[in-house]
């Protein structure tokens, strides 16, 4: 029969309270853990503008849209402690100014308009403090850019964010709050083109020009 020595003991002991110790400050840092997050927002979402030649049915110039409201969704997936892949859909409507090429037609309200931003990307937490947790944040996927009230038909285009924020989760860990910031990229055609020959033949490319978008906002936590 073996007997467990005094010294022994007091290791275990240590061990025991080292662990709880390190448990209890990496609760205080990240929270409990969960393994989802789901954060309806609402934000400030600053306006674009883009070449009307992209939309062939319409007078060229430009197509300005004004800064107003946005809501969406995130669904977060908890990959690690202080990180998350992060599926969100951001629809912001909004009324749209055309500014023509030609100097003597006035600016004038182009109608109603819409962009449906889907997007796939990843949450990293700065382990900093233990009170609000400053994060970066990225993203690709598509922006549906939806014209209203009209015969032009939606454009689907490739799209990409980065952005960061700061979240705080409750004692309890299953509510909190979230703040973002977000700088939106949506790369459409110019309506200008470039040609070019070679050995079998000659080609043409239409151009790009890039749609910029700026989103403040927030919302509230659901951890399950």
């Amino acid at each position: 029969m073996f007997r467990t020595s005094s010294s022994a003991r007091a290791s275990v002991l240590t061990a025991t309270l080292l662990i709880a110790v390190a448990s209890s400050s990496q609760a205080q840092i990240y929270g409990p853990r969960h393994r989802a997050e789901l954060t309806p927002f609402g934000s400030y979402q600053t306006g674009g503008t883009f070449d009307t030649d992209a939309i062939a049915n319409i007078a060229s110039g430009k197509l300005t849209e004004n800064s107003s409201f946005s809501w969406g969704g995130i669904l977060s997936f908890i990959t690690s402690p202080s990180s998350a892949a992060e599926l969100w859909y951001l629809r912001q409507d909004t009324d749209v100014d055309f500014n023509s090429d030609l100097p003597s037609v006035a600016t004038r309200t182009a109608g109603d308009f819409a962009n449906n931003y889907i997007q796939l990307g990843f949450r990293q937490d700065l382990p900093v403090g233990t009170g609000f947790k400053p994060f970066i944040s990225g993203s690709l996927g598509m922006n549906i850019l939806q014209p209203k009230g009209s015969d032009l038909d939606s454009s689907t285009r490739f799209s990409w964010t980065l952005g960061g924020g700061a979240r705080y989760m409750m004692p309890e860990g299953r509510f909190g709050i979230r703040l973002d910031a977000r700088w939106m990229v949506t790369p459409v055609p110019s309506g200008e083109y470039g040609t070019w020959c070679g050995y079998y033949g000659c080609y043409a490319a239409e151009g790009t020009s890039w749609l910029h978008q700026g989103s403040f906002g927030g919302g509230l936590i659901v951890a399950f």
